[in-house]
């Protein structure tokens, strides 16, 4: 598989494990395993998953006949209002009236712009069971490519959705065809370049086919005629606000390979284990895509309990365990914490230490 930003066929391959069942968030089980291979382009520097023709197919299975969320969507509910928020907070969309919206799920987000005074406001989303208008959104069940055009509009944004398209160039022209010349368009992606350095557990996900960082931005934007207007980077996400620019310039940065990120994730899954065998009563805390890696790598022997802040979570079965509320917890009956969100690791550690906990707090 060649990189899909500059079609490069050599790579090097950064990381290569045991087959895992597809984490989309749901407490559905999913029987079916695949590999897990993320190679790095060794011209342009994008890191990407060899994505099997097996794969390719359920993965578009998934986005055309259900939402598939890794992580808990923007919605009322405590942790997807966070979400929401964190992403609103950063969008330029005060200046604007017209906006369309490239994977909506059920347009929570296209819903707030409408009580901002939004008059044209679209969702494309390919899992919707059709096509329908409600109130001024129009909801189009597709997906965004080259050839899907619709209308010119102000501002064109994406929420966690440029990481699983596998044609990501046909994805930008979509872009190009339907925004006006004087528009934005504003995405948020994961940002793996701080797991690559880290060796993160929680930068493998089968549904990502890409894995950007600062400068793989730079070259997608552009070789498909835009350019940045601003780039912010956080723990863990990227936020992107770009302009058409047809003069745009394919930035020649120095290539940094991320050949040493097996051995780092090595690291980290044997600390993981350790911690695992020297406590008796173990939390931990988190049923995110991290967690279902780690299970899925490493040969687990004890019991725990599964605890996570997010409400939705809460009483579903995940890795077949319950998820628990840490406030129905007795924690004075636990010697340790592992806490698997890694960029929440300071303020969940803190609400532990607010209850009273005094055994052993880690990160995976």
């Amino acid at each position: 598989m060649a990189c899909s930003l500059c079609k490069e066929p050599n790579y090097i391959e950064i990381l290569s494990k045991d087959s895992i069942s597809i984490w989309t968030g749901s407490s559905e089980i999913e029987d079916a395993q695949y590999p897990c291979k993320i190679k790095q382009c060794v011209k342009c520097g994008h890191v990407y998953e060899d994505v099997s023709n097996e794969l390719s197919e359920k993965l578009t299975d998934i986005y055309s006949f259900g939402h598939a969320f890794a992580s808990t969507p923007p919605s009322d509910n405590n942790w997807g209002f966070e979400r929401a928020k964190s992403f609103l907070d950063k969008m330029n969309y005060s200046e604007y009236s017209s906006a369309i919206e490239i994977g909506c799920a059920d347009g929570y987000i296209l819903r707030f712009l409408e009580e901002h005074g939004y008059t044209k406001l679209i969702g494309v989303e390919p899992s919707l069971s059709k096509s329908k208008k409600v109130g001024n959104i129009e909801f189009i069940k597709a997906f965004a490519n080259r050839n899907t055009n619709l209308v010119k509009v102000d501002l064109i944004f994406a929420n966690a959705v440029f990481e699983h398209i596998e044609d990501i160039n046909s994805v930008l022209q979509f872009v190009k065809n339907n925004l006006k010349v004087s528009g934005e368009i504003f995405f948020a992606v994961p940002n793996a370049e701080a797991e690559l350095e880290s060796g993160d557990p929680a930068l493998f996900i089968h549904e990502h086919v890409h894995y950007y960082t600062n400068n793989s931005i730079n070259f997608l934007l552009a070789s498909n005629g835009f350019k940045p207007k601003s780039i912010v980077q956080e723990q863990d996400a990227i936020y992107v606000t770009a302009a058409l620019d047809a003069n745009a310039i394919i930035p020649r940065h120095p290539v940094h390979l991320y050949s040493n990120y097996l051995d780092l994730l090595a690291e980290r899954l044997d600390k993981f284990s350790e911690n695992l065998s020297i406590y008796d009563n173990i939390i931990i805390h988190g049923a995110t895509n991290k967690l279902n890696n780690i299970l899925g790598w490493i040969d687990v022997k004890c019991p725990f309990v599964l605890v996570d802040n997010d409400e939705i979570k809460l009483g579903n079965f995940f890795f077949e365990r319950k998820v628990e509320s840490i406030n129905n917890l007795k924690i004075a009956d636990y010697d340790c914490v592992i806490i698997i969100p890694t960029a929440y690791f300071t303020s969940i550690r803190d609400q532990y230490l607010q209850l009273g906990f005094s055994g052993k707090i880690y990160q995976a």
